[in-house]
């Protein structure tokens, strides 16, 4: 761990990018990161230069638009469309779906996600914000949907209280809408225990989906499959087992890309 300089320059970067909360000082990232505080102190003002970093009027340190930038360069480059196409068409057929997608957070809003691709059976998208060539353009609240509670599993404690303490309008939820926000935050925790979350006519009555993780330690994306609520059975165990298969091979994908 932080063997190098190189090292420690990287570990204060991935260390500030899982503390909780939105900024914080030399010495508290230094106590996470287990480094000397006089050290982390150069990292963090190295890195203003670069936008790597930002620091407020406090004297605390956060990300800078610089480290969302790379992301998003990083993840225009990470594989092509076919391969992710192929898996959720597969994956559609064999769960008997009638939609897959891969989602993710938006990057320059608020905690919200967004649709990436899709494959769905004809005439199942009759909502505003679907496009014939395979992504929604509209983002959408991480509140409702098992979706949502996956992307928000890999944020920080405070984004998700404050995911929770957001209350949608009939509109957007369903009649399984989780209305408490402390039985909200706790679904979000099984994610974490249980890899995967089933959503009960949380979006749309008479349907429910399920979510599984893209990436490894780090929660990159969703995969999700909805269907009908009548062709699933309460446990689900068919669905989970077949979407996180097809999160598995994407995350493989993503994982052979980077090592070219």
């Amino acid at each position: 761990m932080a063997g190098t300089a190189c090292d420690r320059v990287f570990h204060v970067q991935r260390t500030l990018a899982s503390m909780d909360g939105p900024s914080h000082g030399p010495r508290a990232i230094a106590r996470e990161a287990g480094l000397n505080k006089s050290t982390v102190h150069r990292i963090l003002n190295s890195g203003l230069a670069y936008d790597v970093f930002a620091r407020d009027g406090a004297g605390k340190y956060r990300l800078g638009s610089g480290a969302v930038s790379l992301g998003m360069r990083a993840a225009a480059y990470r594989f092509s469309e076919a391969p992710q196409r192929q898996i959720l068409a597969r994956l559609l057929h064999e769960a008997n779906g009638m939609l897959c997608a891969i989602e993710s957070l938006t990057p320059l809003t608020s905690a919200r996600r967004r649709t990436e691709q899709y494959v769905a059976r004809g005439g199942v998208l009759a909502e505003p914000g679907a496009v014939g060539d395979g992504f929604m353009a509209s983002a959408r609240s991480l509140r409702a949907g098992a979706a949502g509670r996956v992307l928000l599993s890999g944020l920080p404690a405070t984004v998700q209280r404050v995911v929770a303490a957001e209350c949608l309008s009939g509109s957007l939820a369903g009649p399984g809408y989780i209305r408490e926000a402390h039985e909200f935050l706790r679904a979000v925790d099984d994610v974490t225990s249980r890899g995967t979350a089933v959503s009960w006519e949380e979006v749309r009555a008479g349907w429910c989906a399920v979510a599984a993780p893209i990436g490894r330690n780090v929660v990159m994306g969703a995969v999700v499959l909805a269907k009908p609520c009548r062709g699933v059975t309460r446990d689900a165990t068919e669905e989970i087992a077949r979407t996180r298969e097809a999160a598995s091979r994407i995350t493989d994908i993503l994982a052979e890309v980077s090592a070219v």
